[in-house]
């Protein structure tokens, strides 16, 4: 038996989750947003104090996220009366001998989107920007206007601002299974209760599959756990801190690290891997004899990467280690897009680390394409048509 009606049911309470019920919440829809665990926690992809947002992307689809996102980054940390967002900028560097096309490309998006930006020759980098350390051959871009999003905080938030706009939010309450009916209803089956609405916004996360099998579907997402690494700023004056205006760092190589300047623990610099070791997510934390092998690698890699980039940093190990967990595509993009036979059921997936600081711009998306309303972006490289999806259909 049905217990509740809703307009579009939201299923995965994460940061994508939340903005697409406050896309609904905005055009007075009825929404019912259900996430498994209760809150705070810290088995999903949105926790953690800090993440990076930037339009410094090389690809236009990515760049033309961000626009939208700052601005609502803005008016919810407006709404909130409390700070979510702070301008560090963000240092990409870039090896201009194998990347050069890359490096241009960035170049492009950001002056397309008018971004306040300039490039930094490799010689300069040290100078520019003490602390690190960089080879002669290597260029950087500094994007002024970028920064680091209190990640816990702006969730927290979220979750204030779509409550009092009418979102009927439920957590620790995990959904079991999606049963499509007709194009106009769905029944989704939680632990606690069966909701039938129009249309479905499936934000799983690492979670993605386990309900997709339920509606014979499975897609390329593999759960990825992640080591978060903070490391301690040997330097006097504490130079890598986002109060002595340190910037973020990207460094593009294959695989990339990144780093966030020292705020949520004071005299430790976030400097991480981006990457993991593939995990199911209902045990996340339990290593194979192959996962901890290669988690002790990319231990290693990290640790070299410190040791050589930013040498005012102990590199001889962590004094921190967080743990969360990414949703990996095989080509690293989102994806956004309906179920192949049931239109009315949307899956927004995939998003491969770099899903936070865009969360307001896919969130819009995946709220008009439960409405069947038309996106304002283009979301060819967001198709699940690019994948061999295996399908029982």
């Amino acid at each position: 038996m049905t217990d509740k009606t809703a307009d579009v049911i939201v299923v995965g309470g994460g940061v994508v989750g939340l903005w697409t019920a406050y896309h609904l919440a905005q055009q007075g829809v009825r929404t019912l947003l259900l996430e498994q665990f209760s809150y705070p926690h810290t088995r999903g992809s949105s926790h953690g104090q800090t993440r990076i947002t930037r339009t410094s992307y090389s690809e236009p689809e990515y760049a033309a996220l961000m626009p939208e996102a700052f601005q609502r980054w803005k008016d919810l940390q407006d709404e909130a009366g409390k700070e979510l967002y702070i301008n560090t900028g963000l240092l990409t560097v870039y090896d201009f001998v194998k990347k050069k096309e890359e490096f241009y490309s960035m170049l492009d998006n950001l002056s397309t989107h008018k971004v306040n930006h300039y490039v930094v020759p490799g010689e300069s980098l040290s100078q520019s920007f003490p602390g690190l350390s960089f080879p002669a051959h290597c260029k950087g871009i500094f994007d002024a206007d970028s920064g680091i999003l209190l990640a816990d905080q702006c969730t927290t938030a979220l979750r204030h601002l779509i409550t009092r706009r009418g979102v009927d939010l439920h957590e620790g309450e995990p959904v079991l299974s999606i049963k499509p009916i007709n194009s106009k209803k769905v029944i989704v089956k939680t632990s606690k209760a069966s909701y039938s609405s129009a249309s479905v916004v499936l934000t799983c996360g690492a979670y993605i599959n386990k309900l997709l099998e339920t509606v014979n579907l499975k897609i390329p997402v593999q759960p990825v756990r992640v080591e978060l690494t903070y490391w301690k700023d040997k330097s006097p004056e504490k130079k890598y801190s986002a109060l002595n205006k340190f910037p973020c760092v990207l460094v593009a190589e294959s695989p990339y690290y990144y780093s966030t300047p020292s705020h949520e623990y004071p005299g430790l610099i976030k400097i991480s891997y981006h990457g993991g070791t593939p995990c199911d997510p209902d045990s996340r934390d339990h290593l194979t004899p192959d996962t901890a092998r290669e988690s002790k690698q990319n231990m290693e890699f990290i640790k070299d990467k410190v040791r050589s980039t930013f040498p005012d940093a102990d590199a001889s190990q962590p004094a921190i280690t967080e743990m969360c967990m990414f949703s990996e595509t095989p080509d690293s993009n989102f994806a956004l897009d309906f179920h192949p036979k049931y239109k009315n059921i949307v899956i927004g997936a995939g998003f491969s680390g770099h899903g936070f600081k865009t969360s307001p711009s896919v969130g819009h998306i995946l709220a008009n394409m439960a409405l069947s309303q038309q996106s304002a972006y283009s979301l060819e490289s967001f198709s699940l048509k690019r994948f061999d999806t295996s399908s029982k259909l």
